[in-house]
């Protein structure tokens, strides 16, 4: 049987809210109108992002309930009933944080804790801490311009990728402009700062590193022509139909497609099927998504 490594997840409330609700038990999910399931049915193909006011707070509201039901309990139920072998979890301080998610690592080694900086550190404190978490076991970074409201033109934001480019290890940012609050919210973020276009600026100055542009498997073409020539960029296939990821492995490349749902606004379930469906001939290109081309970059034992 292949291997499942999801290297877009999280677990706990990442968002302003910041409810404590990581170790909670015996959380319900599901009762709430959610308009991912209608996505998910349609294997992707169906717009998650809406004009509509209406549809688009109820979009908001039910990516606030998902977190909120996000606990490590119903996270690793949902890991074994759907046989995923392994989660890459990725704290966005301020409010999920890299001592909680190797907490969540040491109770089930299904788990792969990454890191965050702290933007709200010196530079040289910023790097110490970095330093010591990938010395207590981080495996890979996650930057995420629009919730931590940082610009991938920010000093701080180099410095940190330096610090986990220098030992071979992944950072993985947040793509895409999207807003996660309605209008009755005053939190410090900014949409814009997710623009594919503050990738590509960022991308080439350090072209030696690992760097993983979450969601661009949904623009893969346009990705690919932006990033040409750089062998150290890859892609996840969050919220991607089967159609999606045969286009990110014709365009960007098939050692640059890692699996990734975004959980828990992607769901394991149908992210599992589309993968399934878009290489149902090919054994081989479906056990580098799924598997091996995260393993690599995340040197585990035998990659």
């Amino acid at each position: 049987m292949v291997k499942i490594l999801d290297i877009h997840t999280h677990v706990g409330d990442i968002f302003h809210e910041n409810r404590s609700i990581t170790f909670k038990t015996n959380i319900k999910k599901g009762d709430y109108e959610d308009p991912f399931i209608e996505v998910e049915r349609s294997g992707y193909t169906k717009p998650l992002i809406v004009k509509d006011e209406k549809d688009h707070q109820r979009l908001i509201d039910a990516v606030q309930y998902r977190v909120w039901e996000c606990t490590m309990e119903n996270f690793g139920n949902d890991m074994t009933e759907d046989h995923v072998d392994y989660a890459c979890l990725l704290p966005v301080l301020p409010n999920t944080s890299f001592e909680e998610y190797l907490a969540v690592s040491k109770l089930d080694s299904r788990f792969i804790p990454f890191t965050c900086p702290d933007f709200s550190l010196s530079i040289p404190e910023l790097e110490k801490k970095l330093e010591l978490d990938i010395q207590r076991g981080a495996k890979g970074l996650k930057i995420h311009p629009i919730l931590q409201n940082v610009s991938l033109e920010d000093p701080k934001v180099e410095a940190a990728v330096e610090v986990f480019g220098k030992a071979n290890i992944p950072t993985i940012f947040h793509v895409g402009v999207t807003s996660y609050y309605g209008p009755d919210k005053d939190y410090p973020t900014n949409p814009e700062f997710g623009d594919p276009q503050y990738f590509y600026d960022f991308a080439p100055r350090f072209s030696k590193y690992p760097l993983i542009a979450a969601h661009c498997c949904l623009l893969a073409e346009d990705f690919a022509k932006n990033t040409k020539g750089l062998d150290n960029v890859y892609t996840d296939t969050t919220m991607c139909s089967a159609e999606l990821m045969q286009q990110g492995v014709k365009y960007i490349g098939e050692d640059k497609v890692l699996f990734g749902t975004d959980y828990p606004f992607g769901t394991f379930k149908y992210s599992i099927e589309e993968v399934k469906r878009a290489f149902a001939d090919d054994e081989r290109m479906m056990n580098k998504v799924f598997f091996e081309n995260a393993a690599k970059i995340l040197h585990l034992e035998g990659y």
